[in-house]
């Protein structure tokens, strides 16, 4: 059984979506409100989602309940079959969590400081529209990050890229009003256009 925890609108939500849904799994989503973690806290220790319930295993962070759902379930894969792009798949992912969020994180704490118009402000900001230049790279190979495939990049990526072009009104999260003012998707920026329509038409779990 698979029994996911969440909020709504979370980013790293929809990597566990995502996923489940490319290998055909079925969630039992559990819902809580943004404002009150204490049913998160009481079953992971901790308030960050998604949390998930796998046969009896509390599972926290998506990188890690996405590699999961990868050694459990390993077809269709994540993972590109090349050793080498493998590698290079895990690579862009660490780089992801730990590279590219630094910046939307920052600039988060500083809109909410109301410092968000001063130097470093800016500077964050231009990194961000600077960096969907990487992205845009990456698609001149194929439809997805890493080739004709969907691999574990897009889905790691795509849930807080989408915000260049995507954004549901209801959505209030300062995190993701950053990510929507800072990454403006210019001509330059075809194919991560068509790449969110693409990743947005895929099913979610």
């Amino acid at each position: 059984m698979l029994r996911v925890h969440r909020i709504p609108f979370s980013t790293n939500v929809e990597r566990v979506a995502l996923a489940a849904a490319h290998k055909g799994l079925e969630v039992d989503w559990v819902d809580h409100p943004a404002d009150d973690r204490s049913q998160v806290r009481a079953v992971s220790g901790q308030d960050l989602v998604p949390v998930a319930e796998i046969d009896g295993e509390v599972v926290v962070d998506s990188t890690v309940i996405v590699d999961r759902l990868e050694a459990l379930h390993p077809e269709p894969s994540l993972y590109p079959a090349d050793p080498a792009s493998r590698a290079a798949a895990e690579a862009f992912v660490a780089w992801f969590d730990v590279v590219w969020k630094a910046a939307p994180n920052r600039l988060a704490d500083l809109v909410d400081a109301g410092d968000a118009d001063g130097e470093e402000g800016e500077e964050l900001s231009a990194l961000l529209q600077t960096r969907l230049g990487v992205f845009e790279h990456r698609l001149r190979g194929g439809d997805f990050l890493f080739g004709d495939a969907l691999t574990v990049a897009d889905v790691a990526a795509f849930p807080f890229i989408k915000y260049a072009l995507l954004h549901d009104p209801d959505d209030t999260e300062t995190f993701h009003r950053v990510l929507m003012e800072h990454m403006v998707l210019g001509e330059e920026h075809a194919r991560v256009r068509a790449w969110i329509g693409r990743m947005d038409a895929l099913p979610r779990a």
